[in-house]
């Protein structure tokens, strides 16, 4: 019998990351408790995200969490700060590529001009640098 219906989900800790890093693939981006959000992994663990770890995914990966699914994260013992006091975190280092601008621009790419007719070129006159002969 599967008991994974049965344990629950476990959620990755400062303690699980405190002695050595993990690298984890996001796999899926959930609605957890609390008003935050929670990544699942390839290995089946989660992670809360606080604000500091949605904010350095978001600049990543951009605002759309559907553009961070497949994307390679580590997972590393950290500090953040929390009504002026630190306390220890799992922080969320980017590992796969950052997003490219020209992926997240909205404009459509102008189109490819045609290719000239035998006559256009005739009449363009001669290449620079062209190897052929004209006989």
């Amino acid at each position: 019998m599967d008991m994974s219906d049965y344990i629950g989900p476990s959620f990755i800790k400062y303690q699980d990351v405190v002695h050595a890093s993990r690298t984890e693939r996001i796999v899926a981006v959930q609605q957890g408790k609390f008003d935050r959000l929670d990544l699942k992994f390839a290995s089946g663990d989660l992670l809360s995200l606080n604000r500091t770890n949605a904010r350095i995914l978001a600049r990543a990966y951009g605002m759309d969490t559907d553009n961070w699914i497949g994307k390679l994260v580590e997972l590393y013992a950290g500090e953040t700060s929390y009504e002026h006091q630190t306390q220890q975190s799992v922080l969320v280092r980017p590992i796969s590529p950052p997003k490219s601008p020209e992926a997240t621009e909205q404009v459509a790419p102008a189109p490819t001009p045609p290719a000239p007719t035998a006559q256009e070129a005739l009449n363009a006159g001669p290449a620079e640098l062209n190897d052929e002969v004209p006989f």
